[in-house]
């Protein structure tokens, strides 16, 4: 007999939708994982962990930041690809001399699309 209660899971956090430019989430870089409606990251914040969706662009800029990683990571608005689509842009910063991932997966291929720009930042985020 199947049950009738609905289960909800306690203990993972928050969850943070990029909605507004300027909106920002920093913390430990905790990975990615499968969510039900697509990629989903997680940090771990001084408020406990925040999960967000991970939009394309966002996917490949976190692909170069190691897991436990200290990250800073800024939703700037959307923007308009060279094809015409409209996606959201992010910028990611890491902090001071935290190593980044180097892979075969991180080299320099031209962004799909025109629309995972991969912007490095070496000054502060103001």
């Amino acid at each position: 007999m199947a049950s009738l209660k609905r289960w909800r899971q306690i203990g993972q956090g928050q969850f943070r939708k990029w909605e507004t430019p300027g909106d920002e989430l920093e913390g430990v870089w905790q990975g990615a994982h499968d969510g039900r409606y697509g990629p989903l990251g997680t940090l771990e914040t001084p408020a406990g962990l925040v999960t967000f969706p991970l939009h394309t662009a966002l996917v490949e800029r976190l692909k170069r930041v190691r897991e436990g990683g200290d990250v800073l990571i800024r939703y700037t608005g959307k923007q308009t690809s060279k094809a015409g689509r409209v996606f959201k842009h992010f910028e990611v910063y890491v902090a001071g001399d935290d190593p980044l991932v180097l892979s075969s997966l991180s080299r320099p291929d031209p962004p799909a699309n025109g629309e995972a720009h991969d912007h490095d930042h070496d000054e502060e985020p103001g």
